[in-house]
Formats: C-alpha cells, sequence, structure tokens
C-alpha cells in the first residue's frame, strides 16, 4: 500500500538531568520481608541553580530534589525486565517512568524534567527499550485532558538520565491514564535494528520510524484503528527471527489481530484469532505468539469470568487455548530457557489473598499450559518495608516481567505500585512490595507541624503521617479513602480535621490524639441533608471549632462547635476551595474562592469579603504557626496582611504567584522563609522561588530539569517549620515533591 511520508518535529532539547543517590540514613540494606525500620530517604537529585542576576534575586543557592517517602500508592501500568542484570524499567499512568537502580536498591523516577505546561507528558502509555543495547529507552507519552492532548515521543540512549523529544500530536494521540492503560505495549523496537521503532496510537493509526524516533512515517493498516473505548491499536510485538510484526487492535467481534511480513507496508488479520474478547498483552516466546485476553480493556472493568491465554503458532497458523481458567488475565510471562514454564495473572479479579485482603490470582504451568497451578493459597504476601501496604492486595495486575538474569525472579505491577517475587517456581513462593522509591501518588494537602510530624492527604490511599520527608510513615488509620484536605489546630496541634468520601459515605473526618484514631462524622451539615463530601476543612486555633466547605454544598461554609454533633451554616462565604484559621485568634477564619478573599471575626458565623483584591483563581490563604492576622496570599502578585485581610499590600518585587508557601527561618532571629511558585520580577521563567527576607529579594530553586510538571492538582507549595530550607510541592501524580538547601 502507498505510505504518506511525514516529518514529525523533533524537538532536540536534551533534557539531561542526573537522578543521584539517595542521602545516608537509606533503608537499602532491610531485606525485602523484613519490617521496616521507617527510616528511607527519597530518591534525590542535585540542582545546580543559577539565581541569576537581576535586581531582585539574591545569591545563588544550591538544592537538591527528592519525593516524600510514601512508597507506592498509584497504578503502576507497565513493568520490564531487560538483558542487563538488575536493571528494570516501570511506567505510571499519571507520575511519569522510573528505572531500577541496583547499587540504591530502589527505584528512581526520570520524569522530573517534565514542565507545568507538558505535564501531561507524565502520563506514559507506552515503554519501550533496546532488546540489546537497555540504555536505549523510549517513553511514549501524553494525558488526553492535559497540554491540549499533547503526545511525544521521549528518547534517551543513557537509560533515562536526559531525553530528546519528539512530537508525534498531529499523527498519532495517546492517554497513559486512559481506559486500557494496563494493556501493551503500544510501541515496540526492532530487535535487530533499534533505529526502527514502530507506535500504535488510541488513535491515528500506526507509524513507522527508521531514523531511531527522529521522524515517523504512516502505515495504513488496511482496517479503521479507531475504537469505540477509545484504546486504539494497544499492542505491538516483533518476532525476532522472521521481523513479522504483529497488532492488536482495541476491540471485539470483529478482526482484532494483524500481521505484516514486509516491515509495515502492508497488513492481514490473523485467521482463526479469537474475536469475542479483547487482547490485554502479547509476548513473542520460542517461536511463537502468546496472547492474553479478557472481555474489555481494562484495568477495572473487565467481566472476571471471560478470558483466558492463547498460543499462536505462524508455522502451522493453528490458535491454542492454554488458558488456566475463563477469567480476565492481564499478563503471562515465560521462563527464558524453559518455555513450558509460565507465569499468569487475572487482571480484575477479588478473590482472598494470603494477608486477608481480595486481588488477583497467580498461575503457574511447567508443562506448556497444559495444567496449571493455582498459587495464591501456597504464597505469602509482605511489605517490603512499608507497613502501610500489609493489609492492601495485588489488584489490577496488568503487567509482569521475568528476570532474563534470574528467572526465579518476577514482577506484577498493581493498582498500589509493584510486587516481586524472587522464588516463584518453589512451592511457597513469597510475594513482597517493591515499589520503594515509586512515589505516584496525586497529593491534595500537606501540613507541617511545628515540633510534630508531616502529615498529608492524597487521592484512593487517604494520607500519610511521617516524622519528616524522607522517614516512611503510616497511612492514616481511618482508611477512608480519597481525601482532599486536611488541617490542624494551631494551638492544639493533636487536633486535625480532613474531608473526603463520596456520594456513598460521610466525608468529615476528625482527630483528637495526632492521628492515633479518628472519628466520622455521620451528621451531614447540607440542609437536604444529603451525604456531604469532599471540599475544605479548617479548625480553629484552639480545636475548639471545626469548619467545612462541602464540594456538593455549593462552597458554603459551615461549622460546628460539638465536633460534629451539629453544623450551622455561615453567612456570607460562597464557592469556599480553601479555609484556613488564625493559628493565634480562634475568632478569626479565612477562606478563598476563584471570586473572592472572605474573612471572619466571629468564630465563622459571618464572613465578609475584601473587595480589594480581583481573584481569578483561588488559592490557599497562608498563615504564620504563631502570628495572629498575618496572611500570604497568592492573588494579584503576592499580597500580605497584617490585619487578618482587612487590608493587603503587594510584594513589588513579585509579578506572578500561583502558589505561596512559608517555613522555618535559619535561625531563630531569622524571619520565617517565603516560596512561591511563580516569577519574580526580571525573571523570565516560571519556577520555585525563595525569599529569605521577606519578599525583598528571591533566588530560584528550581531549574528547567527539575519541574515536576508543577504544583498539580493540589496546587500546593509549603515550608517545612521544622527543617531549615525544606520546601514541598504537589504535583500531578508523582507523590509530593520536596527540595532542600545543598549541604
Amino acid at each position: 500500500m502507498k505510505l504518506k511520508r511525514i516529518s514529525a518535529f523533533l524537538l532536540a532539547v536534551a533534557t539531561a538531568f542526573t537522578v543521584a543517590g539517595c542521602s545516608g540514613d537509606d533503608t537499602s540494606s532491610v531485606s525485602k520481608n523484613e519490617s521496616a525500620d521507617n527510616s528511607s530517604a527519597t530518591s534525590s537529585v542535585t540542582s545546580d541553580v543559577n539565581s541569576g542576576d537581576n535586581n531582585n534575586t539574591g545569591s545563588q543557592t544550591l538544592f537538591e530534589f527528592g519525593q516524600v517517602a510514601m512508597g507506592g500508592g498509584g497504578f503502576v501500568s507497565g513493568v520490564f525486565a531487560t538483558k542487563e542484570e538488575g536493571l528494570y524499567y516501570a511506567r505510571t499512568d499519571v507520575g511519569g517512568a522510573y528505572r531500577f537502580d541496583k547499587e540504591l536498591d530502589r527505584w528512581v523516577c526520570v520524569s522530573y524534567d517534565i514542565s507545568e505546561e507538558d505535564r501531561g507528558l507524565l502520563g506514559i502509555d507506552g515503554l519501550a527499550f533496546a532488546e540489546n543495547e537497555p540504555n536505549k529507552l523510549y517513553l511514549l507519552a501524553g494525558t488526553e485532558y492535559f497540554s491540549n492532548g499533547k503526545t511525544c515521543l521521549l528518547i534517551s540512549d543513557d537509560y533515562g538520565k536526559s531525553f530528546t523529544r519528539t512530537e508525534l500530536s498531529d499523527l498519532i494521540k495517546v492517554h497513559g491514564n486512559g481506559m486500557g492503560r494496563g494493556n501493551g505495549e503500544r510501541i515496540a523496537v526492532d530487535p535487530k535494528n533499534s533505529d526502527i521503532i514502530y507506535i500504535g496510537g488510541r488513535t491515528g493509526g500506526m507509524i513507522k520510524s527508521t531514523d531511531g524516533g527522529k521522524t515517523f512515517t504512516a502505515l495504513d493498516m488496511g482496517t479503521n484503528t479507531a475504537t469505540s473505548n477509545g484504546n486504539g491499536i494497544c499492542s505491538i510485538v516483533i518476532d525476532s527471527a522472521s521481523g513479522d510484526i504483529y497488532a492488536a487492535v482495541s476491540r471485539k467481534n470483529e478482526d482484532n489481530l494483524y500481521r505484516s511480513t514486509d516491515g509495515g507496508n502492508t497488513w492481514s488479520a490473523v485467521a482463526g484469532a479469537p474475536k469475542d474478547m479483547m487482547i490485554q498483552r502479547m509476548k513473542w516466546s520460542n517461536g511463537k505468539l502468546l496472547l492474553v485476553y479478557a472481555s474489555d480493556e481494562g484495568p477495572w472493568n473487565n467481566d472476571r469470568v471471560k478470558g483466558g491465554i492463547y498460543i499462536y503458532d505462524p508455522a502451522s497458523g493453528g490458535f491454542s487455548d492454554i488458558s488456566p481458567a475463563k477469567k480476565g488475565f492481564g499478563d503471562v510471562v515465560v521462563h527464558p530457557e524453559d518455555a513450558n514454564k509460565m507465569v499468569a495473572c487475572t487482571e480484575n479479579l477479588y478473590v482472598p489473598q494470603p494477608n486477608g485482603a481480595y486481588g488477583d490470582e497467580f498461575y503457574v504451568t511447567t508443562d506448556g499450559g497444559k495444567s496449571w497451578k493455582l498459587i495464591n493459597n501456597a504464597m505469602t504476601m509482605t511489605d517490603g518495608g512499608m507497613p502501610w501496604i500489609k493489609s492492601s492486595s495485588i489488584h489490577w495486575c496488568s503487567s509482569m516481567c521475568i528476570d532474563p538474569n534470574a528467572p526465579d525472579k518476577i514482577k506484577v505491577v498493581s493498582g498500589n505500585g509493584i510486587f516481586a517475587c524472587d522464588n516463584i517456581w518453589s512451592d511457597k513462593p513469597e510475594f513482597y512490595f517493591n515499589s520503594k522509591g515509586i512515589e505516584e501518588t496525586v497529593p491534595y494537602e500537606l501540613v507541617s507541624i511545628v515540633d510534630g510530624p508531616l502529615i498529608s492527604v492524597i487521592g484512593d490511599y487517604d494520607g500519610f503521617c511521617q516524622p519528616d520527608a524522607t522517614t516512611y510513615g503510616n497511612v492514616h488509620n481511618s482508611i477512608a479513602g480519597s481525601m482532599t484536605s486536611i488541617a490542624v489546630a494551631r494551638k492544639n496541634p493533636d487536633v486535625w480535621v480532613k474531608c473526603g468520601g463520596d456520594e456513598s459515605k460521610p466525608g468529615f473526618w476528625y482527630t483528637e490524639d495526632a492521628g492515633k484514631s479518628w472519628v466520622n462524622v455521620k451528621v451531614s451539615p447540607l440542609e437536604t441533608k444529603k451525604i456531604a463530601y469532599k471540599g475544605a476543612v479548617g479548625v480553629s486555633a484552639d480545636g475548639n471549632t471545626f469548619y467545612w466547605a462541602p464540594e456538593n454544598g455549593m462552597g458554603f461554609i459551615y461549622y460546628t462547635t460539638d465536633k460534629g454533633k451539629s453544623w450551622s451554616k455561615s453567612e456570607g462565604g460562597m464557592a469556599t476551595d480553601f479555609i484556613s484559621a488564625d493559628p493565634v485568634n480562634p475568632d478569626y477564619v479565612y477562606a478563598t474562592s476563584s471570586g473572592n478573599f472572605y474573612m471572619s471575626s466571629d468564630g465563622g458565623k459571618t464572613f465578609k469579603a475584601n473587595n480589594e483584591l480581583s481573584v481569578f483563581t483561588a488559592t490557599r490563604p497562608i498563615v504564620t504557626p504563631d502570628t495572629e492576622g498575618r496572611i500570604y496570599y497568592a492573588a494579584m502578585g503576592l499580597q500580605i496582611s497584617d490585619d487578618h485581610g482587612e487590608t493587603f499590600k503587594r510584594v513589588d518585587s513579585v509579578s506572578s504567584c500561583l502558589s505561596v508557601g512559608i517555613g522555618k527561618g535559619k535561625d531563630e532571629n531569622s524571619p520565617y522563609v517565603i516560596y512561591i511558585w511563580g516569577k519574580p520580577k526580571g525573571e523570565e521563567e516560571l519556577g520555585l522561588y525563595w525569599s529569605e527576607d521577606e519578599g525583598e529579594t528571591w533566588s530560584r530553586i528550581n531549574d528547567e530539569l527539575h519541574q515536576f510538571g508543577g504544583p498539580g492538582n493540589g496546587g500546593f507549595v509549603h515550608g517545612d517549620f521544622n527543617t531549615y530550607g525544606r520546601v514541598y510541592m504537589s504535583t500531578v501524580g508523582m507523590g509530593i515533591v520536596y527540595g532542600d538547601v545543598k549541604q
């Protein structure tokens, strides 16, 4: 068929960032099956940031960066073993990609360089590497709802330490957080020539490069590859012997498996392939193609009793059903030296696992699939040094890998990270959590408590309480699901409040013992008495009054003085997105919406708007831990009030401020450090900046190699009140990143 030649625009910007090691209190020596000693530094990179020469900027300061140590928490959509001993890769749906560093015994992120404008590139919809040159890494990146749906191929020849970028948006589109994100891989590198790359789009069909990804040609597969589920071409595999290419299209009840024998010039449907199920993943082994099937694209919508595993033999043209059971399967891996030995996992099954949680099943065969053994009852599960995971399951098992250098070792993805097993062929396989370094969560709020712990709330897994950023802590024992806001009574710091929930579960919780126990308030503040959920919370300085603006309450603020037994509706505050109580005087409360700044001087009974400020995007009103009436506010630049928000004064040295936070000063005589995500006057780049002189001068904290996709959903920048020079920032899906002054 006639080919249409298209040259993709190559963004030849090498984002050469170096992923350095952990700090000294890393626990890489802890056995994978031992309980954690709760000490683990996050992966750290050094940013030699030049702060510039303009009048508003202070002297150069060096920072190093890491991710707050939670350990997992998000869906890892693909995991891969290479021929290089100890080298693994992983991709995530919203948090970029990772490489396993065998020297550090942990995963390190390779996606720190993604800018806020390009944050959609943190959704990795496909990953590939050159079979005999695993230093050559290719990431197919893009998220439908971010960055105008930009799709790019990120290309590295140094294990992901630096990348060049080829934009593909005019050719195909992908969606790293779309349904079917665990299918794959939709990118394949020719095992005989790593300059030849095939990519399948969710839309746009198949494209091919012969120059290592610099330019691409559109291939005509002779069929419409756009699918009703938006998953398009979901898997590509190349026969290393013949060079034949196989591509799966995410559909059923029609042809969905295609082959090309001439480098993609022509394609034909493979006769006899099952059509009543969707292909999840394909593997080439011993001259045959293994195909994994489920009813739908996954990871959570599969019919649990429809699916299986098949082998296609190109020599005979026949398909063999080797399914362990008629269930939806996610992946299968084959022993590199014995094709009769395979491991298979289901994808959306919820059955008891050894730790009492409900998740997927694992099967092994040693006779090529003639018989399979279900190993769930024989295997064990341990937390790998992260206690919070011990009661969670291995689920959404969409991808597995087997180590070609140590075939007893497998890794499998889960909705909460990665699990591994180093003795899969034994009678008692031992699975353990293997997500150390993978910080893939969506954070919504963080609080640094003076002389106390660091607490946070995140999507899916409630939130964490930990001694500091580098030490693994525990998930809140409320186990309340996705949380959107948390606050601490500054003069009574054992009292915390938070909110989350959904239509089925009341969304307000409080603790009076610093998180040891939580109370879920059952009384709804809404006049309709419908369940209230999510939104924003606050708590008075003395801990006696709780405030809540539920997401489904039109942003009205409600308050309670009897711990939620009854609620009253405040007057004046509307469409509220953030609440912050004065840290000293319990009569004062501040709130913001996308249109106004509000303040209350009567304990939240009434709020009045400050009409001096034109507010277009709601941001947090930030208070100090110990100063009454002082507020830092990101609106029309950076604003500061010293009279409870009655009046604000703009900081002239700042031209743009999207988020602001404060943290501990250098010594007890120093003012609080101010941190912003924005731009001081004279600076061209949006980024993290700090001021140690109350906004007179500013220094750049990050650079173009450490952008983390910007502040993401949580939209926060906070300083630490116990560690000078430590700043935190939320992200789209990379957890909470932090920067430290380099010692």
